[in-house]
């Protein structure tokens, strides 16, 4: 697998053979990096705004936190994931600056049912079909629902502190997307504790995109209501019917993409000795949000 995303065919800028070039030239002196397509590096310098350096750093982020939390990004069998207790839901209209949004709810409220791990590697493997269905995407607002969070789900994500700080690290110095807002809605009492413990390991670039909204008037600021589903008093679909969708593409399209995926890591033990230290030490990008 060269590179992963069904839809960046003809994606390659002719303007941008030069930054390809240049990157191509640069993973020769990465042996612990796979061969990747031009298409996939294109996919790096377009959510990097084309900073080769930026480019750099992402792409070895990507495939080396792949590699030290394979317990996430690795074995993805779609049949096995729980889409009984999560809502997962690509929204199909974008924002007037043709953005993407994403939702993502509880499904069963019941604390006993979340199981985290399962969890983030469902919320992880959609991210990546997301990547494919969309290409070249100019950005992403994520939108969190907290309807139905409790002190349950709470504690039962507090002891994973280990795979929340790989998450985070990925999604900021890793994940190919450009992300131009992160909003949660719904917002409960007791989000102040979840904030308290991943604020430590989100950038200040990040932090400032991070917007909470006790109801939907705030958020009618930033996304416009009509494009989300119908309970939310948008003219989109409702937000089970969406999410029962995309489950269905993921069945039907990506089984084996997903199994594929496996092989979307480094090698550790080929890493260049003064890049030994673990990523999950430390986040080392700045990232940047124009």
């Amino acid at each position: 697998m060269r590179y992963p995303f069904k839809n960046l065919t003809n994606v390659v800028d002719n303007n941008k053979k030069e930054d390809i070039r240049s990157i191509r030239e640069w993973l020769k002196h990465q042996p612990h990096l796979p061969s990747i397509s031009d298409e996939f590096i294109m996919l790096f310098l377009h959510c990097n705004y084309f900073s080769l350096d930026r480019t750099k750093v992402t792409i070895n982020s990507y495939f080396t936190v792949r590699a030290e939390n394979k317990d996430l990004f690795t074995k993805w069998e779609v049949d096995e994931f729980d889409y009984e207790t999560y809502e997962l839901a690509p929204i199909p209209k974008k924002t007037p600056e043709g953005y993407n949004v994403l939702l993502y709810r509880l499904k069963d409220p019941d604390p006993n049912k979340f199981i985290f791990q399962e969890g983030l590697r469902g919320f992880l493997s959609f991210n990546d079909v997301r990547i494919s269905e969309d290409g070249l995407c100019p950005g992403y607002i994520v939108i969190f629902d907290m309807k139905g969070c409790s002190m349950g789900h709470l504690a039962r994500a507090t002891p994973y502190m280990n795979y929340i700080k790989a998450f985070m690290i990925y999604i900021q110095e890793g994940h190919p997307a450009r992300l131009k807002g992160v909003h949660v809605i719904n917002t409960v009492w007791f989000v102040d504790k979840i904030l308290n413990l991943v604020k430590p390991l989100i950038h200040s670039e990040v932090m400032e995109l991070l917007h909470f909204h006790h109801t939907l008037d705030t958020l009618k600021e930033f996304v416009p209501l009509e494009l989300l589903p119908e309970e939310y008093g948008g003219d989109s679909k409702p937000t089970a019917v969406i999410h029962e969708e995309h489950t269905k593409l993921m069945k039907e399209e990506y089984k084996e993409w997903l199994r594929g995926c496996d092989s979307l890591v480094a090698d550790l033990q080929k890493r260049p000795q003064k890049s030994k230290q673990d990523i999950m030490e430390g986040s080392f990008r700045s990232l940047s949000i124009d």
